[in-house]
């Protein structure tokens, strides 16, 4: 009877559903169209398998999960927020942790009720119709009732948790936002700090995690992603933290605090450096990539611009004026200012050892070159076990550390995240897996020149060429093997003998494995490709085979004998008398300091961008000599290239790049008066 009438009092439970009983209505509107209505009405040709209801709709799933919710604590508590209400309520005969807890029942009345019904909803919807857009199992129904129960409670929870914070309701819900926002501003822009000063930081391997750390981005990759477990988990324990933290909190405030920006003297200076220092980093990002190369200067003025900048407005909110000046001011600006620097000094310092740290071979169990690996399966996007790709043959192992070491030793820079220099061609992603559990990953760019002995010893070892070429994947069953010409996607061939796929796809692998450093680096292009066809691994009938593709090389002796042998060779070929005319374009390269990429460029040679005059033959044995050399492009500042177009006499018209020291004497003959 107690409980009733002071935890659940009736009347303010009328009162809450009568002024703010529409926000529910409204989130279970939305919701029923969002999802029942919305798979009971999409037609498509061939149903789509899906693992999660979000696949369907998701993006406007979480829209409402993270607005509707922000929108009820911040109305459901509005009373704390105006200095009239805020008497009211606190002087009726209840206690406070009465009045939080009516609230909160009202909030998640107003949120679970409409999720549910969607929820049995979308159930009825799925039993009781035929040849819906979207399969899907029961199991997926309730999964996304639990999933949108969650985010939507942390969103809440979130929201009436800052709000005993924070005592003005529009500040209050854009607080909400900015600790959502918070943790990928800093995942990001830190990130670009440590990749700037910290050398080897393996700066490309975050951001795939980055829209995972906040529901505000979950949005756009709710449909990719799948919601798993320990996200779950993470969300349901954080909401009922806020919980009793509410509690507490309420417990303390001070009904005179309605209408100041924050309520307690407490929150105050982490207000104050929270956005001062959010100032600083954005300020040192945003300069570092208007500033010219190399202008570290700039990007230090950035971050102390930013951090008095935020200083300053975050004491204009506190104070709710523009008149902050006083003695007090400087000083305690000097102190914020002392310890952002240390944050942001102290991880990329020479004396933490990070830069310099090579591990021991003793202390390595295995080691990875590459990042991680993801595979498409039924709409969704999963990430590859990683354990196949580690290797802990010693050969392979001895090469990275040598690699490692003398990056370590040599007087590299610090590669700039925003101007990348060409020069560094090879890139180095190193994952070592140490013996005491833990993961230690570098990331090099680096000058093939100077590091080329110690790079031909590590791609020159077979489990480099396992892991960088993708071999594993020739171990598998294969239904088919497409092969395609380079130069012509018209010439193409079959090969469905599971016999012929045997042999074809055990040679290729040796041909892989037997390529020597210079064959890997070789600037000519492949001479066809093979795409592998699987099984798919999805549950849908209707979703396409996986399907790999591997060059085949000049080089590759065993495979192009195979084709040779089995008479599909010269179904791949364009012979010379296939081709009318050959036409050359010469294009000069000059852009010092401005490397561009040269490659094939039809609209050069076709088009009116070229004012160059264009030389064209006849001659079998120069037509004969092109099909045979085809240039990879690359990216260069200065260099003399020749765009070359063969006008084929049916069919599609080839389009080829050559550089001048590529010419043949026949060639530079005809291109002598040019």
């Amino acid at each position: 009877m107690i409980f009733n009438r002071l935890f659940c009092n009736r009347g303010i439970l009328y009162q809450n559903f009568r002024q703010h009983g529409w926000l529910g209505i409204l989130y279970l509107i939305t919701l029923l169209f969002s999802l029942p209505l919305h798979i009971a009405t999409e037609h498509r040709d061939i149903p789509q398998q899906i693992t999660s209801l979000f696949q369907s709709n998701g993006e406007t799933h979480i829209l409402f999960a993270i607005t509707f919710p922000v929108a009820m604590g911040i109305f459901l508590f509005r009373y704390m927020q105006s200095g009239a209400p805020s008497d009211l309520f606190h002087g009726l005969p209840l206690q406070r942790k009465h009045l939080l807890t009516v609230n909160l029942l009202t909030g998640f009345g107003m949120i679970l009720v409409p999720i549910w019904l969607t929820t049995a909803i979308t159930g009825w919807v799925w039993a009781a119709q035929d040849g819906l857009a979207f399969i899907f199992n029961g199991s997926e129904i309730w999964m996304w009732g639990l999933s949108m129960s969650i985010y939507s409670l942390f969103m809440f929870m979130l929201t009436v948790a800052v709000g005993m914070c924070i005592g003005q309701s529009v500040l209050q819900g854009l607080t909400v936002y900015a600790i959502l926002l918070l943790p990928v501003v800093f995942w990001f822009i830190f990130t670009l700090h440590l990749q700037h000063y910290l050398f080897g930081y393996p700066y490309g391997d975050m951001n795939s995690y980055a829209e995972k750390i906040s529901l505000v981005l979950r949005m756009a990759s709710i449909s990719n992603y799948p919601v798993i477990g320990r996200e779950l988990a993470i969300y349901a324990a954080l909401a009922l933290v806020f919980i009793p933290l509410s509690y507490v909190l309420y417990a303390k405030r001070k009904v005179e605090s309605a209408t100041q920006a924050i309520t307690f003297t407490l929150v105050k200076p982490i207000f104050r450096f929270g956005l001062m220092f959010t100032l600083v980093l954005i300020g040192g990002a945003y300069f570092t990539m208007i500033a010219p190369p190399g202008s570290t200067g700039w990007t230090i003025f950035g971050y102390v611009l930013g951090g008095i900048v935020g200083y300053i407005v975050a004491e204009m909110i506190i104070r709710k004026t523009w008149l902050i000046w006083n003695g007090r001011l400087l000083p305690k600006l000097v102190l914020y200012g002392l310890l952002s620097g240390l944050i942001l000094y102290v991880p990329v310092a020479d004396w933490n050892g990070y830069a310099a740290r090579v591990p021991e071979m003793n202390d390595v169990k295995s080691i990875k070159l590459g990042g991680d690996h993801y595979t498409y399966v039924n709409g969704v996007n999963q990430k590859v076990d990683d354990q196949p790709f580690y290797s802990d043959d010693p050969e392979f192992m001895e090469a990275v550390l040598a690699l490692h070491q003398k990056i370590i030793t040599s007087d590299l820079s610090l590669p700039d995240p925003v101007y990348p220099d060409d020069n560094y061609d090879e890139y180095v992603y190193i994952n070592y897996k140490l013996n005491n559990g833990k993961v230690m990953k570098r990331r090099y760019q680096i000058p093939e020149a100077e590091f080329r002995q110690e790079l031909m010893a590590l791609k020159q070892s077979p489990d480099y060429k396992r892991v960088a070429y993708d071999t594993y994947k020739l171990d598998e069953d294969l239904l088919s093997i497409g092969i395609r010409s380079t130069i012509s996607s018209y010439r193409k061939v079959y090969i469905g003998s599971p016999d012929q796929v045997r042999e074809f796809k055990e040679l290729l692998k040796q041909d892989i494995l037997d390529q020597t450093y210079e064959e890997q680096r070789s600037p000519w292009q492949s001479f066809a490709y093979a795409e592998m066809n699987q099984e798919s691994a999805s549950n849908d009938p209707h979703q396409p085979k996986e399907m790999w593709s591997f060059e085949i090389k000049p080089s590759y002796d065993r495979v192009i004998g195979w084709l040779k042998e089995n008479k599909l060779y010269d179904q791949l070929l364009i012979t010379a008398d296939e081709i009318a005319s050959a036409q050359f374009v010469k294009q000069e390269i000059n852009s010092p300091g401005y490397p561009q990429w040269v490659t094939t460029q039809p609209e050069y040679i076709d088009g009116s961008l070229s004012g160059s005059k264009q030389v064209a033959t006849k001659n079998k044995k120069i037509i004969s000599d092109l099909l045979e050399r085809q240039r990879s492009g690359e990216r260069t500042e200065k260099a003399t290239v020749y765009q070359i177009k063969l006008n084929a006499i049916r069919g599609e018209n080839i389009y080829m790049m050559l550089k001048e020291e590529d010419l043949t004497e026949d060639m530079k003959a005809i291109l002598a008066d040019q």
